[in-house]
């Protein structure tokens, strides 16, 4: 191959690479329908997924699981950790975790630039993975053969007092999923599967109990109020741009994202399960972003994407930077940078049967620069947390409300079972 050929292919797998990295996750609520079709990009060509059922990654995963019961490190607590920045002039929350990162954006109309799905979606996705995920495993330990599996999670937003504060705030509630399940299992394995995922998943154990989640350590740094020389646009300016737009501005070129429907719609998410590599494939908001989840290798797994543990943590702070960007625009309080942190610890490693891990000692920091005094910084601080979703979810407790249905998913089975 001649040496411009393989620049220009090599531009060409660059190019698809970035464009694939922008369609990650996040969006303000809105009419949520992701869904996969037979045809979708992202699950491996038909010829090469014959005969490949769940029960491939299964086998995998027995033999991983069981052999990492004899490790010493299964026992171990585990710390998980986030990060989100808020991209300065696009006000995009870029979330990492570990060497992944996933997009957190809105639309047009709020001064944003659409490249990925909101906080809430997300979250409804990250609990379909792990629904997903654990269904997989703890049938797996129990010999219960899975052929196909697909989850839909859903939820209604609702205002409600604070569990912790008091203080009325809407987030998703009314939790609920149906777990879509091509197995020979009889009834009655399924519902004792069913109970034993809901007993021992530790992201569904974390919205179902209170959390302790302290109030954020601040990071302050304080910004010259005007700059000596020129600068690019930055944060300051997006956050102008959000307060315009909460005062009727509109973008000048036309919107491409569909049109919302008044009221709090319904937040849906669509999580399929790849056969032989156990990956999850997460379809979320009204413009379909995806995201994918995998487990970690000593799982069997191969390491492609982050962990449903750790991705809900990710939402949380993601949502407290959207706050601090919406707050901070509405009272003018000029910011320069912004970036949060989260932690937080599982008792025990992924994969540890015998005593499975729940989370512990939740926490998070907030790095903020800005020109004016840290009284009124911490005035945000003190007005975002007590307004903020998902961080309120997670402090409090909600029911989820499950149904396993048999047989391949199907819209028409979806709209039977409500």
């Amino acid at each position: 191959m001649k040496s411009s050929s393989k620049k220009t292919l090599s531009r060409i797998v660059v190019g698809s690479l970035t464009a694939l990295t922008l369609l990650s996750l996040l969006a303000p609520p809105a009419h949520a329908q992701a869904t996969h079709t037979a045809q979708d990009w992202a699950q491996s060509p038909a010829a090469l997924a014959d005969n490949q059922s769940v029960r491939d990654f299964q086998a995998r995963y027995r033999s991983a699981a069981l052999l990492a019961q004899k490790s010493p490190e299964i026992k171990e607590p585990l710390k998980l950790s986030a990060r989100v920045v808020s991209e300065s002039r696009t006000g995009v929350r870029r979330l990492l975790i570990r060497n992944f990162q996933i997009l957190s954006d809105g639309p047009r109309e709020i001064a944003e630039s659409n490249l990925g799905a909101g906080s809430w979606p997300s979250v409804v996705g990250a609990l379909g993975s792990a629904v997903a995920g654990d269904y997989l495993t703890q049938a797996a330990l129990a010999g219960i053969p899975i052929d196909e599996i697909e989850v839909i999670f859903t939820s209604e937003p609702g205002t409600a007092p604070s569990q912790t504060t008091g203080t009325q705030v809407t987030y998703p509630r009314n939790l609920a999923y149906k777990a879509f399940i091509v197995s020979p299992a009889s009834d009655e394995q399924l519902e004792e599967l069913r109970k034993t995922v809901e007993r021992v998943s530790p992201v569904l154990n974390l919205v179902t109990k209170s959390q302790a989640i302290d109030h954020g350590k601040l990071n302050y740094t304080r910004t010259p109020a005007e700059f000596e020389k020129p600068t690019l646009d930055g944060l300051r300016e997006f956050l102008r741009d959000k307060y315009a737009a909460s005062q009727g501005a509109t973008p000048r070129e036309p919107s491409t994202r569909p049109k919302k429907i008044e009221g709090q719609p319904p937040l849906r998410s669509h999580v399929k399960v790849e056969g032989a590599t156990g990956l999850r494939h997460i379809r979320t908001d009204v413009s379909n972003f995806q995201v994918i989840h995998d487990f970690p290798r000593y799982l069997g797994g191969h390491n492609l994407g982050p962990v449903p543990e750790e991705h809900i943590l990710g939402t949380m702070i993601t949502c407290l930077t959207h706050i601090y960007q919406i707050e901070a625009s509405k009272r003018q309080v000029i910011l320069d940078t912004l970036e949060l942190e989260v932690e937080g610890t599982l008792t025990s490693r992924l994969g540890n049967s015998e005593n499975p891990p729940s989370y512990r000692d939740i926490s998070y920091r907030v790095h903020i620069g800005s020109p004016e005094p840290k009284e009124k910084i911490e005035e945000l601080q003190r007005a975002v947390e007590s307004i903020c979703p998902i961080y309120n979810m997670l402090k409090d407790s909600q029911p989820v409300k499950s149904t396993i249905i048999r047989g391949p998913y199907s819209a028409e089975k979806e709209a039977q079972a409500k």
